[in-house]
């Protein structure tokens, strides 16, 4: 669970085109997914009312993409809907800056095993990055910030994939609106009252992550920017499963389903379709969010 809660800790810590008409989807979904360009859409209806799903993941994030398709179905779109973030403000960073540190003049090699400093020196050193600020750090935080070390030197992120459609929304004067935001003190308090055994655990499910996005990334972006679901499904599956916060991270979860669901009952009452932007790792996993919009009476369409 410490993906859910990186991603919204993150966000305060970064201290030939042809358009999927209706007629498209009376083929078989495998064939609507190798016809087409760019990335997977799932569809969302009930009655003549239609929202699309695009899913976003950690890619490359200088790669170029087929946005054809989007494009199109954002041209006469009502709303883009953006993923919940977590909000805070300017007092919060310096609470963040404040309580990730050990204290007095312990360091991360007091608190942690001699194996585990040493599989956190390895990687860092492995991928270049420099770990003499962290090393004042809990380990929960000194696992977090490596992480994003990485992906910020190897160019990996989601953000661009909602920059670019919050940029053709705009250009098409499409309403913009979240669908959620959180207050993100709540989740410091919470992550800062860890104790010391489960903030190790927190930096072996950091580590473990990194492994496996260096390993995974390259092929996730590839499958992604062909909307190649099959691929897609077991690379984000397969993601280190580690005991780090699940309580928290279950929270945010459901919170974050709930409130999506309701987005897309909102959606659904306006005159033209609308689109909404999501984790892919939500749309091919949380089989609670897919059911719960068919037993609200919503039809689903997904690719494969």
């Amino acid at each position: 669970m410490l993906r859910a809660v990186i991603v919204s800790l993150s966000l305060l810590a970064a201290v030939p085109a042809c358009a999927q008409t209706d007629a498209d989807w009376d083929l078989t979904e495998v064939s609507v997914a190798k016809q087409l360009p760019g990335p997977a859409l799932w569809r969302v209806t009930k009655g003549d009312k239609i929202v699309w799903i695009i899913g976003t993941t950690t890619i490359q994030s200088k790669v170029a993409w087929d946005s054809a398709r989007i494009d199109r179905i954002l041209s006469d779109a009502e709303t883009l809907y953006l993923p919940p973030a977590a909000v805070g403000g300017v007092s919060i960073i310096y609470r963040v800056m404040k309580d990730k540190d050990l204290p007095g003049k312990t360091r991360l090699k007091d608190v942690v095993s001699e194996v585990e400093y040493a599989r956190f020196r390895e990687t860092a050193q492995k991928h270049g990055i420099k770990t003499s600020d962290m090393e004042k750090d809990k380990p929960l935080w000194a696992g977090m910030r490596l992480s994003m070390a990485v992906n910020n030197k190897y160019g990996y992120a989601s953000s661009p994939i909602e920059k670019q459609l919050t940029r053709t929304a705009r250009k098409h004067k499409v309403k913009i609106q979240r669908v959620a935001t959180y207050e993100v003190k709540p989740l410091l308090v919470q992550v800062n009252g860890i104790d010391v055994a489960e903030s190790r655990r927190c930096l072996i499910a950091s580590l473990n992550g990194i492994d496996y996005a260096t390993k995974t990334t390259p092929g996730i972006t590839t499958a992604w920017v062909s909307g190649d679901v099959a691929r897609l499904k077991p690379l984000l599956r397969g993601q280190p499963k580690d005991a780090c916060l699940d309580a928290l991270g279950e929270d945010l979860t459901s919170r974050s389903t709930a409130d999506t669901v309701g987005a897309i009952e909102k959606a659904m009452t306006g005159a033209r379709r609308s689109v909404l932007i999501m984790p892919l790792g939500a749309l091919l996993s949380n089989d609670k969010l897919i059911g719960e919009l068919r037993q609200r009476g919503f039809t689903v369409r997904e690719p494969r």
